[in-house]
């Protein structure tokens, strides 16, 4: 029974993470025109980021610039830099593309982040990874009970991205977002500026990727390129997609249901040949979960709802601005 607990907070853990991912996600492919396919980079960015900062300096048979042990604040507020200034790079020349060649912009971009992490040994140690990373507040408590410790710092970061991600779409920034989702030629007409609007909405989604980064470090203790492969990314538009595109909530539950399916099946001990066919049963559950969510809820657990204005409200703001 404490092995079943035991597990239950590990994937309860890992699926805060795959949360957070959505909503920032959400953020810009739900409540914004942007579809990227590259959000696995600034997940990477982000957590070596934390690393290089916060890790003790490289040991004899390791390779990798920095070390320098600094605080974990320090290495938080690092990770979502670090995102945020790679989007901001990357969108810079790409936010003018049209819809399909950003996707294809932001997916190569991913792949060469990749390799910059797999092939680049005096930065990141490459493919070997850096291994033994310290996790926060680990000295203050017994180890048998820092997975439950872990899952609370995940939950509290869960939490700040939920907030930070509803008062973005509730904003008139938020607003101008979706306006450019809905009609970009009807939302110039009305004053928005996409380039502008869009490449801020790119490096708030960046910097938020970023931030999770650091609960990924945590959660594994190591980081190696092979951790943010092109499959991530699909996984969380599968997540997004059961959840609900468009929906915060959906993109809440949709991030704990695909870590349910995805994982679940680890916790049942079986052969090595088992584990195998486990191991596409698993790829079969998520397929199967996303042609009935297509067939019978098309879009998501949680439709997108329509939004509502106070115009009241709007005016005092227009006065205001």
């Amino acid at each position: 029974m404490e092995g079943l607990i035991l597990f239950a907070v590990s994937i309860s853990t890992l699926g805060a993470i795959y949360a957070m991912l959505c909503l920032s996600l959400n953020l810009e492919s739900g409540n914004g025109p942007l579809w990227d396919l590259g959000i696995v980079s600034f997940f990477g960015i982000g957590a070596y980021t934390y690393t290089l900062l916060t890790a003790d300096p490289a040991l004899e048979q390791q390779s990798f610039l920095l070390g320098l042990g600094l605080p974990m604040w320090i290495g938080a507020i690092g990770a979502a830099a670090g995102g945020g200034i790679a989007a901001w790079l990357i969108g810079l020349p790409t936010l003018r593309l049209k819809r399909e060649y950003f996707l294809i912009a932001t997916l190569a971009f991913a792949e060469i982040i990749r390799q910059v992490f797999a092939n680049e040994n005096w930065l990141t140690n490459g493919v070997a990874g850096i291994y033994g990373l310290r996790q926060p507040f680990k000295s203050y408590f017994d180890a048998a009970d820092y997975s439950y410790v872990l899952l609370a710092l995940t939950l509290c970061g869960l939490a700040f991205t939920w907030y930070v991600t509803r008062r973005i779409i509730a904003s008139p920034f938020g607003r101008a977002c979706k306006a450019l989702r809905e009609n970009e030629p009807l939302a110039i007409t009305a004053g928005i500026d996409p380039q502008k609007t869009s490449i801020r909405l790119f490096m708030i989604s960046g910097a938020l990727s970023g931030f999770a980064g650091m609960f990924y470090v945590w959660y594994n203790t190591l980081i190696i390129p092979g951790q943010f492969v092109a499959d991530l990314t699909f996984f969380i538009w599968a997540a997004l997609i059961i959840g609900g595109i468009g929906n915060q909530r959906g993109a809440l539950v949709g991030g704990f249901i695909f870590i349910f399916l995805h994982d679940s099946l680890r916790f049942l001990q079986v052969s090595g040949e088992m584990a195998v066919a486990f191991t596409s049963l698993r790829t079969a559950l998520i397929g199967l979960a996303l042609i009935l969510i297509l067939r019978f809820r098309p879009e998501g657990i949680f439709a997108e709802r329509p939004v509502r204005f106070d115009l009241p409200a709007l005016k005092r703001e227009a006065r205001d601005a």
